[in-house]
């Protein structure tokens, strides 16, 4: 696993309890350090004075949606790369997430081999 200037760490936001635990367990098998959260509003709430490497943002969330926290963090100017996931195969929700940046967007299943080439190539890229 790559070592981007010793970030590792990945935010896990979804709600639902096993597929959260199952993404923490495979970046973690991999060498990343996951943060998890249930819902957008405790990630909010956690994220004072930290800094990850992405974000793994579920779209269909308890609460705040996950293209509405994207939005939120785009307009915040954030600049953690974003990989959305969704069990929804809508077209239309595929095209909202990538026009607000998202960097990939998984269906669920998420494939392993897939979402840890997608986290690891992020962590390849030179960052300020």
């Amino acid at each position: 696993m790559p070592d981007n200037h010793g970030q590792t760490r990945v935010a896990v936001i979804e709600d639902d309890d096993l597929e959260r635990c199952a993404l923490g367990r495979l970046l973690q098998a991999d060498g990343f350090e996951p943060d998890l959260f249930a819902s957008a509003e405790t990630f909010i709430a956690a994220r004072q004075n930290q800094t990850w490497l992405c974000l793994v943002i579920d779209v269909h969330l308890t609460g705040m949606s996950g293209l509405d926290l994207q939005r939120k963090l785009h307009e915040e100017g954030s600049e953690v790369p974003i990989i959305m996931t969704t069990g929804n195969k809508a077209a239309a929700i595929r095209e909202r997430a990538e026009q607000s940046g998202c960097v990939a967007f998984l269906w669920k299943p998420v494939n392993a081999d897939t979402i840890l080439a997608i986290v690891e190539s992020i962590a390849d890229r030179p960052r300020p």
